[in-house]
């Protein structure tokens, strides 16, 4: 995980050296709340695991390409549990530590003249999803995802604001894929579904240089 934050960070930072000249750099973090999202399995013990709703925090590093288009690299972090459905034989019917990590390129139509003081806009973005394995457990696994969303920013002075948002983001998942495994509970089935699909809602103050 340490090398892809660190990826993502650069990334970050190439594209605060591109915007800086034009002075059109955006900085958010937010905090928010997921909801939704869940694996199928083949276990006999369980056929599936559900991600338990919690909040989720992150930061989006962004660049205006135009007046009514922006371009963000967003980061964002949920730690939660797994719901089994059944249970596993010595481990009950939760499992604990499991933490999905989003990181995707959006790209955002935002509605309106810029000196407007609500603009709403609608956003798409594309690329993985890091499912962390539960605590004890092995497999944890990068995945291709997507995400649709939008919402509404609300400027409250020239360079500070308010940004809400709503996205949806399904992550595709490898069929026959194994889950999770551990030397004391062995592996706990393989995926059977074709994604995982959560909701998340974010809120949080932006500030434009």
């Amino acid at each position: 995980m340490n090398r892809r934050r660190t990826v993502l960070l650069g990334l970050a930072m190439l594209g605060l050296a591109s915007a800086a000249r034009a002075q059109q750099i955006e900085i958010q973090p937010f905090i928010g709340y997921r909801f939704g999202g869940s694996f199928e399995s083949d276990a006999p013990e369980s056929s599936g695991f559900d991600i338990q709703e919690a909040r989720s925090y992150g930061l989006t590093v962004g660049m205006l390409v135009n007046p009514n288009g922006q371009l963000d690299i967003l980061w964002s972090h949920q730690g939660t549990s797994l719901n089994v459905h059944g249970t596993i034989p010595g481990l009950g019917d939760d499992l604990s530590g499991f933490d999905v990590d989003y990181y995707q390129i959006e790209g955002s139509y935002i509605h309106g003249f810029p000196e407007a003081r609500v603009r709403p806009f609608v956003a798409f973005g594309a690329g993985a999803t890091h499912f962390g394995a539960p605590t004890g457990f092995s497999g944890s696994r990068t995945q291709l995802a997507f995400s649709i969303g939008g919402g509404a920013r609300v400027a409250l002075g020239k360079t500070i604001g308010l940004r809400f948002q709503g996205r949806w983001t399904p992550t595709f998942t490898s069929e026959d894929e194994t889950l999770f495994c551990s030397s004391g509970f062995g592996c706990i089935g393989t995926i059977t579904g074709d994604f995982v699909s959560q909701i998340e809602v974010t809120s949080g103050l932006t500030v434009r240089f």
